[in-house]
């Protein structure tokens, strides 16, 4: 019997490789979650900066990644926002959803809950076991849907 994968010494079953489309206006952000996603090879990200940018490449050139990563607060418009959107779209409907937001407070948090993401993180986060946490997170969401 083969030995599980690891993550930062979590065992981690790999049933799948995930796309990510990661949405942050902070760059120094959007790198530290590229950085740390290589920590699990079968993840592959791609980071844009604001919700503008992630409309277009979903809906108008039709990327379809596996998992959203969504900051919760964008310049053009809120985490929350681009998910109501990106769900009108029958290929975004039942996707899981990652927000990453350093907006502590009990109204972020149910404006976020209400629509049913795959998890929340809050910034900071540890970097180090970033990647077991999406990949748990997906995994739990995909399992319930």
């Amino acid at each position: 019997m083969s030995q599980p994968y690891r993550i930062a010494g979590k065992p981690v079953a790999m049933s799948q490789s995930y796309r990510i489309l990661h949405v942050d206006n902070d760059s120094d952000m959007r790198l530290v979650v590229e950085m740390a996603t290589l920590l699990d090879t079968d993840m592959t990200i791609r980071s844009v900066a604001s919700g503008a940018a992630a409309l277009d490449l979903c809906l108008e050139q039709h990327a379809r990644p596996d998992i959203l990563m969504l900051d919760y607060r964008l310049p053009d418009m809120s985490g929350p926002d681009l998910l109501r959107r990106l769900r009108c779209d029958p290929a975004f409907a039942k996707m899981p959803v990652i927000f990453l937001t350093d907006s502590a407070g009990h109204e972020a948090e149910e404006e976020m809950r209400v629509l049913d993401p795959a998890g929340i993180l809050n910034k900071p986060f540890n970097p180090l076991s970033l990647a077991i946490d999406i990949r748990l997170m997906a995994d739990r969401w995909s399992a319930m849907h």
